[in-house]
């Protein structure tokens, strides 16, 4: 009789991280089933069920292996080798380049935490990284999260928080499908819509929930910031917003020089004044100065939200302005009819969703890669997050609400660093206050320093997981720089595109193998109260090793191990837990989790110190800043400002715009060799209108071929009833090949890839992303 064993988990597959029962039999993994009562255990997508697929695929890697073949070679000709001699090899080489050339001269690559197994260990791999001094990661961040992580911080100081669906009156998605990303995120949204919760949707696809929104607002590709600013003024032309709440907890009432674009400061008017002493208007006359330092008024009165005034200053008069007058001025340049004019949004729908936020009484809302690929998107970003400032709803119930439910460590090593090696990652000098100031650097970049030497030699790579030919743009340039290398390893459960160009590979255990700590689950607030210890539920196939493990060992023969709780996860772990008043030892007890005593706090910003002074924002005024002086000070708008000249004009050549899009088959460029999944969708797929699909002779199923001024990518024709003729949507990730006679298959193992297509020649000034969602293109037959 076999033996069975179920035992509570969670899955990594994705970012939902749903809560789950493994079901082991006779020390096989069989299957995962849902976890009812886990904050994100009611159901599990086709990738989380597909785990055991994964897991035993015949094509997993499971011993070390190094390359014996010329680079560039069709076939690498892998030997095996043992983990000591890989391990010593690498280790060899990382001491050596560091020693010789600088650590600057090691780029690592890491592959998202928010699709993939890694995010178990990605704190550990950081830290490895920052512990040896390389400021040059490939994280992909730019195209990925740092918009809504990083960028949101010019507004609110923190995140995008976590939406509180669960008491929400409104929700917003806007450039996110949870349905496809973020199935436990998913199953909260429809919760609120069964209670009655508005919906507002902006996406130029008919997703799911598009189309049983309360309001679909189907806005063309790289339109958002027009749209944003468009409905701002609706709301602030109309006085339907949360003035209460801009003029106490925003810095709009601040006022702002003309003629330098700085705030006013009480030092600009008399000799002595504070330099982080701030003016504003009183709503009775007069000036009100508020120290930023400590976040409070300094005089008594109410501040003007919206204020204009030439003021005397010893070098003349000043003309000045509220944030909020600049913000409000920026929003006016788009009234309804321009709005609709640029992003297709009709004028009726524009009123519409202005009054739904304008009527509810809390809204929660989430925005993500459909907005952070372009190369408009920090101030996109700032214009999403400047009008949901206006709702008042940040950091309230039924908002969103930043923050964690416990005191967890980060041992990511920020603090390992030194700020002057911090100084040299690379892309940092044309983007100072973009992904680089963590070490986040593009892809483009290192390929730069590999090929040029600019602005210093990259040598060595070391990649956690990725597959750079595939999930980004520029294949050749990488192709190129890739074979330069004189050292590169790459981790992971199969030899992909990019591992093909490895000197040393090494096979990574997947979650259901190894040990993984989550401190909370964000698909709600009530699931960041969740601490659970996944255990390893089977034995690593073959020689797998933990991406835990291996970050470990090499931190040992680096002579690294002090910084690293002397070589022990559990010790590591324990710090991470230790705040909260959690150890493994307890959560090894209790494998579904434990839930802290504690909650995450709502309005967090009115919470006082001890001296009984709210904290505020941590924002340099204290204040959800309206007006970044950051960003202007660094040749940005201090107010977004949407220029529709930024993006690809159309012409004759390439009359239909391209985007693309997420699947719930797949994530990113995995799991395309897993049979379940390919079939459920076997082939690349082009959304097309049906107007734009006649035109040109395609029916469903054709294969087509989408050209771009930069290269081309063939796919499948789908007709989407209701999505707006004029764009297409592709996917990216595809690489592998194809079944016998499809065109995407041996010959052009990446000709299928939707990446291969986009120009990078023009990109975000702050964080470097790039339009892959908002190009210019043309359809054919094949």
């Amino acid at each position: 009789m076999s033996a069975i064993t179920r035992t509570p988990a969670f899955c990594t597959q994705c970012r939902s991280r749903c809560g789950c029962v493994a079901v082991v039999e006779d020390g096989k993994l069989t299957g995962i089933d849902p976890l009812p009562g886990h904050p994100s255990g009611e159901k599990l997508c086709p990738k989380g069920r597909a785990a055991p697929e994964l897991v035993y695929h015949p094509d997993r890697l499971t011993r070390p292996m190094r390359r014996t073949a010329p680079k560039g070679a069709a076939d690498p000709g892998w030997e095996p080798i043992s983990w000591d001699a890989a391990l010593d090899e690498i280790a060899g080489r990382m001491a050596t380049v560091a020693r010789e050339h600088g650590p600057e001269q090691t780029a690592f690559s890491v592959t998202t935490p928010s699709g993939t197994h890694i995010s178990d260990s990605i704190s550990w791999i950081e830290r490895l990284i920052r512990a040896y001094g390389s400021p040059n990661t490939i994280y992909g961040t730019e195209i990925c999260n740092w918009h809504k992580d990083f960028a949101s911080r010019f507004t609110y100081g923190t995140d995008i928080g976590t939406p509180d669906f669960a008491n929400t009156d409104c929700v917003v998605l806007w450039g996110n499908n949870p349905a496809a990303t973020w199935l436990a995120r998913s199953v909260e949204i429809q919760k609120a819509m069964r209670r009655g919760a508005k919906v507002i949707v902006v996406d130029p696809r008919p997703i799911g929930f598009a189309r049983r929104a309360d309001q679909w607002l189907a806005v063309r590709p790289g339109t958002d910031q027009a749209l944003a600013l468009g409905l701002a003024h609706l709301l602030i032309e109309g006085g339907r917003f949360d003035r209460d709440f801009m003029t106490r907890w925003s810095n709009g009432p601040l006022l702002v020089r003309r003629d330098t674009g700085r705030f006013l400061r009480e030092a600009d008017l008399v000799a002595g004044g504070g330099a982080d002493v701030y003016l504003a208007m009183a709503e009775q006359g007069g000036l009100l100065r508020f120290d930023a330092g400590r976040g409070v008024w300094l005089d008594e009165g109410l501040p003007a939200l919206r204020a204009e005034r030439d003021l005397d200053t010893p070098d003349g008069p000043v003309a000045c302005r509220s944030a909020f007058e600049v913000y409000a001025a920026a929003a006016s340049d788009w009234p309804a009819g321009r709005v609709a004019e640029v992003t297709g949004v009709p004028v009726e729908a524009l009123h519409k969703a202005a009054a739904l936020l304008a009527e509810a009484s809390s809204v929660a809302y989430y925005a993500w890669n459909g907005v952070g690929q372009s190369p408009t998107a920090t101030q996109t970003d700032r214009a999403i997050s400047l009008l949901y400032t206006l709702t008042g709803s940040y950091g309230k119930a039924g908002g969103n609400v930043p923050g964690g439910a416990a005191s967890f460590a980060d041992i990511s090593g920020g603090d390992l660093m030194a700020p002057e090696q911090k100084a040299k990652a690379l892309g940092l000098s044309e983007r100072p206050i973009g992904p680089g100031l963590s070490g986040w650097v593009t892809a483009r970049d290192v390929w730069r320093a590999v090929l040029a030497g600019d602005p210093y030699p990259v040598r060595m790579l070391v990649s956690f997981g990725t597959n750079l030919l595939v999930s980004q743009p520029d294949g050749d340039l990488a192709t190129r720089a890739l074979a330069a290398l004189d050292f590169h390893v790459h981790v992971d459960f199969f030899e992909n595109a990019t591992a093909r160009h490895a000197d040393i590979l090494l096979p990574a255990a997947t979650s259901w193998e190894r040990e993984g700590l989550r401190t909370g689950f964000d698909a709600s607030l009530e699931g960041m109260r969740q601490v659970q210890l996944r255990p390893a539920v089977i034995d690593p196939v073959g020689e797998a090793r933990s991406d835990t493990d291996i970050v470990l060992a090499l931190a040992k023969r680096l002579g690294l191990s002090d910084a690293f709780f002397g070589g022990s996860a559990d010790a590591g772990h324990d710090h991470v837990l230790a705040g909260a008043g959690l150890s493994v030892e307890r959560l090894r007890a209790a494998p579904e989790g434990v839930t802290v005593p504690g909650s995450v706090a709502l309005e967090a910003h009115a919470i006082a110190d001890g001296g009984g002074v709210p904290r505020g924002f941590p924002t340099p005024t204290r204040r959800l800043e309206v007006y970044s002086e950051r960003l202007h000070a660094h040749g940005g708008a201090g107010v977004p400002a949407f220029d529709p000249a930024v993006l690809p004009e159309r012409e004759e050549a390439w009359p239909l715009r391209l985007g693309s899009a997420k699947t719930v088959a797949y994530c990113h460029s995995q799991h395309r060799n897993i049979p379940s999944l390919r079939r459920l969708m076997p082939d690349p797929i082009l959304e097309m209108a049906a107007e734009d699909a006649d035109a040109r002779g395609l029916k469903p199923g054709d294969w087509a071929v989408v050209k771009t001024a930069r290269g081309r990518a063939v796919a499948r024709v789908s007709i989407i009833r209701d999505l707006e003729p004029g764009g297409v949507f592709g996917q990216h990730g595809w690489w592998v090949d194809g079944p016998d006679g499809s065109p995407y298959g041996r010959d052009h193992p990446l000709a299928a890839n939707i990446n291969a297509t986009i120009d990078t020649s023009v990109s975000d000034p702050v964080s470097g992303s790039i339009p892959l969602r908002c190009s210019r293109c043309e359809v054919e037959r094949l």
